[in-house]
């Protein structure tokens, strides 16, 4: 039982020193990662307003689960991560559908297989954009989530900081 507790005290220091941080605070920087994402998707929707607002169209109040709406994946720009409203062009990878603009994004994403993935804002898990949930914020940028379920828990962050 010793050397078992010695093995995990050894291998949190070794973590502490390798990442900089005690265990426990990578959770407090994830949550802080989340909440920053979620604050900039609020200003992103802020100018939508306003913006809306000088063209005669604004919504007072809207709730938090209005910042983002749901995409299609063959709308976005999986290189560029941004929601571009048309059909992009399909790149199949490993039988998976990833979608870019042009023909220099379907080489870039062909050539550098990790822009096929990104970090879910919630967890910080890794996603493959072909699975994931894609949403929009007002300004066109997209975010990918492993489920529907961690999509809402980002809505429920941005409805606690309202």
């Amino acid at each position: 039982m010793e050397s078992i507790v010695r093995k995990a005290v050894v291998a949190a220091a070794f973590l502490t020193f390798i990442t900089g941080a005690p265990l426990y605070a990578r959770t407090n920087e994830a949550n802080h990662e989340a909440l920053s994402k979620v604050e900039s998707v609020k200003e992103s929707y802020r100018a939508k307003q306003r913006k809306d607002s000088l063209n005669g169209g604004a919504k007072a109040g809207n709730p938090a689960s209005e910042l983002m709406r749901k995409v299609a994946a063959s709308e976005v720009n999986m290189v560029t991560n941004t929601h571009e409203g048309k059909a992009q062009n399909e790149i199949v990878i490993n039988g998976k559908r990833y979608f870019a603009t042009g023909d220099g994004y379907a080489f870039t994403i062909s050539q550098n297989r990790s822009i096929c993935f990104a970090a879910d804002p919630v967890t910080n898990k890794k996603v493959n954009k072909a699975d994931a949930v894609i949403y929009a914020d007002a300004s066109g940028r997209v975010f990918y989530f492993e489920s529907e379920d961690t999509y809402q828990e980002f809505i429920k962050l941005a409805s606690s900081k309202q």
